[in-house]
């Protein structure tokens, strides 16, 4: 009895180190953001600007759901050529955040390169590129209508409603 149970205790802790082996080999693809994070996901250099009323923490399940969608919502800009289609989630890091804006709520996803060569932790940061690196892109979903109301890269600005577009202000930005 002894020894199967030690050889049990052995096949049990050289599963377990084979398997955190494998997640550390494991490049991590997505960042669920804290809420107080928000800002520096949402305010982009050179893509569309939000000012949510509030900011909340999405579900894996939530990112998993929006991504599926997303693979599609890709898939059908391609089909109709437009001017700009990301290329395949895999090849992006990508960081989300939820916010409620005007009484509707949305998801909001930050893309980068998995190779860029980071100056943040995009654990613990938002990350922004003020260069217009093509490569960089960011899309927002809205909940409510179950629809993608922005996919927009950082050398255009697309103005969804609720949005100031940070190169023209007729008067002052907003305060905060």
């Amino acid at each position: 009895m002894y020894k199967i149970v030690t050889l049990l205790l052995i096949t049990v802790c050289n599963i377990l180190a084979a398997s955190d082996k494998a997640s550390l080999n494991r490049e991590k693809l997505i960042y669920i953001m804290p809420e107080q994070r928000g800002w520096e996901v949402v305010e982009q250099c050179t893509r569309s600007h939000y000012y949510p009323d509030v900011f909340w923490r999405v579900t894996e399940a939530q990112v998993t759901a929006i991504e599926k969608q997303l693979e599609r919502h890709i898939s059908e800009l391609k089909k109709q050529g437009a001017d700009f289609v990301p290329d395949p989630l895999n090849v992006y890091k990508r960081q989300y955040i939820g916010f409620d804006l005007d009484g509707k709520s949305y998801l909001y996803g930050n893309f980068f390169p998995k190779e860029a060569d980071l100056e943040d932790d995009p654990t613990r940061n938002g990350i922004v590129s003020c260069r217009g690196d093509k490569r960089y892109w960011g899309m927002l979903f809205n909940i409510d209508s179950f629809k993608f109301e922005a996919i927009e890269r950082n050398d255009k600005l697309v103005k969804p409603r609720g949005i100031i577009d940070p190169t023209v202000y007729d008067d002052l930005p907003p305060e905060r």
